[in-house]
C-alpha cells in the first residue's frame, strides 16, 4: 500500500499521453509507438512522439521501484523506532512534524530510483506533460534551464521522482514559464544519461525546441 500510494503521485500525469497501451511502460510498446508514429530509428522524423511517464520506464523497472521503496520505508521505520516513537503513534494523532523535525535525521528528501532508461528513446524527438520545477525564480520568469516532473510539488515540497521519472530541460533561447503550477506539455529531443542538480538527478535530458499550456 505504502508504494502504491507512492508509484500513484510519480505517474499522476501518465494519462495525459496519447495512444498508451495498458503495457506501454514495456520497451516493445515503445517501439511500436514510434512505428505508428512514423518514426525511422536510422533517420528520425520531425513529428513528436507523444509519451506519457511510464514510458520512461524500461521492462521491469516497477517492480524494481517497489523493492527499492519498500527497503525505504523499512529503514524509515526503524529510524523513527530508534527516537522512541512509531508511524503507528503519528497515526493514532500524534503531530507528523513533531516526529520529522527541520534538520533531523528524518527530515530528508532522497530520491529513490534507477538511472535505468529506455535506450530507444535516445535520439527521439518527444512531447510529453509535466510541471516545471525551476532552479531558481528569476524577475523576468525566463528559465534556460529547468527540470520537468509528473506531479506538482516533485522536489521543492515532496522527494524527487526516480531519475528516470523526471527531464533535466535545456532551452535556447531561455523560456518563458510564468505559471509554474500549472502543467504544460514541452517538445524536444531526448537524450539518455546522468543529469545531476541539486534539486535532484535525471536520467534523462530534453533540448526543448517547443512549450505550450497544457489543455484540461
Amino acid at each position: 500500500m505504502r508504494f502504491l500510494i507512492g508509484l500513484l503521485a510519480v505517474l499522476s500525469l501518465s494519462a495525459c499521453g496519447q495512444n498508451t497501451t495498458s503495457d506501454a511502460n514495456t520497451e516493445e510498446a515503445l517501439r511500436t509507438k514510434l512505428e505508428e508514429a512514423g518514426v525511422d530509428s536510422s533517420s528520425l522524423a520531425d513529428q513528436p512522439v507523444d509519451l506519457a511517464w511510464e514510458d520512461l520506464m524500461p521492462e521491469g523497472e516497477e517492480e524494481r521501484l517497489e523493492a527499492l521503496y519498500t527497503d525505504f520505508y523499512d529503514e524509515f521505520e526503524k529510524r523513527m523506532l530508534s527516537d522512541q516513537q512509531s508511524l503507528i503513534d503519528a497515526a493514532e494523532g500524534e503531530d507528523m512534524a513533531a516526529l520529522v523535525t527541520e534538520g533531523s535525521a528524518n527530515d530528508t528528501m532522497e530520491q529513490i530510483g534507477t538511472f535505468n532508461v529506455v535506450e530507444d528513446l535516445d535520439g527521439v524527438r518527444v512531447r510529453l506533460p509535466g510541471y516545471v520545477v525551476p532552479f531558481d525564480f528569476s524577475a523576468d520568469a525566463e528559465h534556460a534551464e529547468f527540470l520537468l516532473v509528473p506531479y506538482f510539488g516533485a522536489c521543492l515540497h515532496t522527494p524527487p521522482p526516480p531519475p528516470n521519472q523526471m527531464l533535466f530541460v535545456k532551452a535556447d533561447p531561455a523560456a518563458k514559464i510564468e505559471d509554474i503550477y500549472e502543467p504544460v506539455w514541452l517538445e524536444g529531443t531526448i537524450s539518455t544519461g546522468r543529469f545531476d542538480s541539486d534539486l535532484g538527478n535525471s536520467a534523462y535530458e530534453l533540448t526543448l525546441s517547443k512549450i505550450e499550456p497544457y489543455a484540461y
